[in-house]
């Protein structure tokens, strides 16, 4: 039996001890969900991105028919005929590396409403030794139903291929608009290059 004296020092002691065990246990559970969630956005690819706004028109005789509205550019309505080259800068960021056997995929937002548009989209690879220049990955928009809207299109390219290499090669892409009639309406939103394709 517990007299008194070791009752009343005991029972706050083991309060404060079962107190304590609670705190740890409480910080634990924060610490776990604290790393799960930093593992969750690690886990999510970084994959290359850009805005159709974004890009630098390559012939400054081209930028009087290219016109940019929010996000995408185009060709502006009160021009029947003409061709705009667009050139975009790929940065290394770790989402487009690896794939199956080196498998990528790309992904572009475009319109392209009938016969009178086309938008074509190519992935260049410049190598910085020799100056020679590869075509990886291709689109074209006629390869595609005609929308008056904005559809999103993938294609998986460089199966089998060697991965980016940066310390040796520069990646771009050129984007040309192409319109030849007064109702033709081709533009560009957006497009995505990730590291997670299937061969």
């Amino acid at each position: 039996m517990y007299s008194l004296a070791q009752k009343l020092f005991t029972r706050p002691q083991m309060t404060w001890m079962g107190l304590v065990s609670k705190i740890i246990l409480v910080g634990l559970v924060l610490m776990l969900t604290l790393f799960s969630s930093v593992a969750v956005a690690n886990a999510q690819t970084r994959c290359w991105t850009t805005v159709g706004s974004t890009g630098t028109v390559t012939d400054l005789a081209d930028s009087e028919a290219a016109g940019i509205d929010g996000n995408h550019i185009g060709i502006r309505r009160e021009v029947s005929n003409a061709t705009v080259s667009i050139r975009y800068n790929v940065t290394a960021v770790s989402g487009i590396f690896g794939g199956e056997r080196n498998t990528k995929t790309i992904a572009v937002r475009f319109v392209d409403n009938g016969d009178a548009a086309q938008v074509m989209v190519k992935l260049q690879q410049l190598n910085l030794s020799t100056g020679s220049l590869s075509t990886l990955a291709e689109l074209n928009s006629n390869n595609f139903q005609p929308n008056f809207q904005a559809q999103e299109r993938v294609i998986p390219f460089n199966c089998q291929r060697p991965d980016f290499d940066f310390s040796k090669n520069v990646y771009y892409i050129v984007v040309e608009l192409i319109k030849t009639g007064a109702d033709g309406r081709p533009l560009i939103r957006g497009i995505r290059i990730c590291g997670n394709g299937i061969c």
